[in-house]
């Protein structure tokens, strides 16, 4: 089965006018993507779930002035994340990347297989990524930016400093080059990250308390596992999972306590 495409390679992206039309484009998507999913996520679920389940707070509502930095900081995000868009569109058009849109009967393996691996490979690179971004020497010329916003919202997943952005926008293209993956499997890939970075950055934990227990859900980044990394620095440095952050003993000693603490009903815990 094979879906056509073709349209959306119809053109040369290398020229100067295409480009810039179908980085306007990717732009536009990529921005709007970030306001509308962290507001929807901070109305709907840091307010209304905050509301009714007051104990999944894992702080107050930040403050606007933080809120309007953060979005300014996502755009320059999103002028970066936009060029690699570009990147990734001019390698499927100019045939060196492994991008593909027919399905096999082998798809029915590879597609789950393929995202998996994607999966695994963008923690890897992350997590020793985060923890490089993470030395004295390199922290205070860029990652601070992030960590500037120590209370987190929806609105901080997508804030950070260009040269980080731009360390962060690198796996896909170069992904897309060595991995054979499937163009819907890069969507979900997409669809993936901006949630996971809403979830984490939001402020109000989720998961249930059950997750701990979960052979599944205990190896996944949460709200409180990553916001034990803003107030503390030196641990939780994962992305997606929790594995590299146990099996390389970064993962607070704490975690499971405080995430008990939020998950399970009692009178507000100030934090």
């Amino acid at each position: 089965m094979d879906f056509n495409l073709e349209w959306l390679l119809s053109s040369d992206y290398t020229e100067p006018r295409y480009f810039l039309l179908i980085f306007f484009i990717l732009l536009s998507g990529i921005f709007l993507r970030y306001l509308v999913l962290a507001w929807i996520y901070h109305e709907w679920v840091y307010k209304k779930l905050g509301d009714a389940m007051p104990y999944r707070r894992l702080h107050e509502q930040v403050r606007l002035p933080q809120v309007k930095k953060e979005i300014r900081y996502s755009f320059l995000g999103a002028l970066i994340f936009a060029f690699a868009g570009v990147a990734i569109l001019i390698f499927w058009q100019k045939g060196i990347s492994q991008l593909y849109t027919q399905l096999t009967w082998w798809d029915a393996i590879w597609l789950p297989g393929s995202f998996g691996v994607a999966l695994f490979l963008h923690e890897t690179y992350y997590y020793w990524l985060h923890r490089w971004m993470h030395r004295p020497q390199v922290i205070r010329h860029f990652h601070h930016i992030h960590h500037n916003s120590l209370y987190t919202s929806s609105f901080t997943s997508f804030s950070f400093h260009p040269i980080e952005a731009g360390l962060q926008a690198i796996f896909l293209p170069v992904l897309v080059l060595v991995l054979p993956i499937h163009f819907f499997v890069l969507i979900a890939l997409l669809i993936s990250m901006s949630i996971t970075a809403v979830i984490n950055h939001a402020g109000v934990e989720v998961y249930s308390e059950a997750a701990l227990r979960s052979p599944v859900f205990r190896w996944v980044v949460g709200a409180t596992h990553h916001d034990m990394h803003h107030h503390k620095f030196r641990c939780n440095y994962g992305l997606y999972f929790t594995f590299w952050d146990v099996w390389m003993k970064t993962e607070d000693p704490g975690f499971e306590k405080r995430f008990e603490q939020h998950t399970q009903k009692k009178d507000l815990i100030k934090v």
